[in-house]
């Protein structure tokens, strides 16, 4: 896939972002997809997917989810963070429902790591072990938490990060987006500051190019240039699985009020199981609620117990028009 760059034009917060992707050195099709731009003229959007299964399944796969999730935040009037996971939710089910209709391709799905940049709040979608980087002050820091099974070996301390890169099993994923009805998808976020840079990148980049080395080429390139450095240090490196990142520099941030509140917690991402129903997005809706009126009444204590309390002060009204009308 050639290179492509987009930038965010406007005297406020002020964007720009490339990104490249190529088959490596052993790969003859390209399962990587990804895309970086605007929605809908508010906030700014990057991703990458990576595709999995044969016949060109996870090229259809990753592809599709890309599209999917664009359009829908594109169509979206919810609140970015919920609009992230219902766009989410929505490319689950179109690429689920492809399969099924699509035999040859049984099984396909594809990871998708998401990030939407909504002036000074950076919100994060994020399935599979693909990943999403923050730069900052020459500093990186990896927001996403891979769905893969040496990963979850690490954090239980049965590997160590660098048997986990040469483990056999480390292109083994968890959790994917496409490969069955339901799915669990990580939401964050972060605070956007100017100087920032993101990157996001398949497993064929991170699992070849040390931390070091990322911070090395994002920190010191315009965004075009280092996923380009970035490809070819991957391909350098005999490249055995397909090569795909995205870079993202904040030039400016407006920060601006925002009509969702941002939750307190600071000890990681909300794990959400996703599935047909509305309970996952609903989690997020509470996480992530709207701010006014509405929002503060949802918070307090009796909102439960509206239904209950409504309906006794009905009773209480008929009964004292019943007995002012008996006397």
């Amino acid at each position: 896939m050639a290179a492509r760059s987009s930038a965010a034009p406007g005297p406020e917060t002020r964007i720009l972002g490339a990104g490249r992707s190529e088959e490596g050195r052993v790969r003859a099709v390209n399962q990587d997809s990804f895309y970086i731009g605007r929605i809908s003229g508010a906030g700014y959007l990057a991703v990458v997917a990576d595709g999995m299964g044969g016949h060109r399944a996870g090229e259809i796969a990753s592809r599709k989810a890309v599209e999917v999730l664009q359009r829908e935040l594109e169509r979206s009037r919810l609140l970015p963070p919920v609009a992230l996971a219902r766009a989410a939710q929505v490319a689950n089910f179109e690429v689920y429902d492809y399969a099924v209709d699509h035999p040859e391709v049984h099984g396909m799905g594809t990871t998708l790591t998401a990030v939407y940049l909504d002036d000074q709040v950076g919100l994060v979608g994020h399935v599979g072990d693909s990943r999403a980087y923050l730069i900052r002050d020459g500093t990186i820091q990896q927001l996403t938490k891979d769905h893969s099974w040496v990963a979850d070996r690490v954090r239980q301390g049965l590997l160590t990060a660098d048997e986990a890169r040469h483990h056999r099993w480390r292109n083994v994923i968890t959790n994917a987006l496409g490969a069955t009805a339901s799915f669990r998808l990580d939401v964050l976020h972060f605070e956007v500051k100017p100087g920032d840079r993101l990157l996001l990148c398949s497993d064929g980049v991170s699992m070849l190019l040390s931390e070091k080395m990322m911070t090395e080429i994002v920190a010191s390139s315009p965004p075009e240039e280092a996923t380009a450095r970035l490809v070819s240090e991957a391909n350098d490196r005999g490249a055995p699985d397909n090569v795909t990142a995205v870079v993202v520099q904040v030039r400016q941030v407006e920060a601006r009020p925002k009509r969702y509140a941002l939750p307190a917690r600071a000890e990681g991402p909300e794990s959400v199981d996703i599935s047909d129903t509305m309970s996952g997005i609903r989690k997020i809706e509470d996480e992530y609620p709207a701010n006014g009126p509405l929002s503060k009444l949802r918070k307090h204590p009796w909102y439960p117990y509206r239904i209950w309390i409504l309906g006794s002060l009905y009773l209480l009204l008929l009964f004292l028009l019943f007995s002012l009308w008996r006397g």
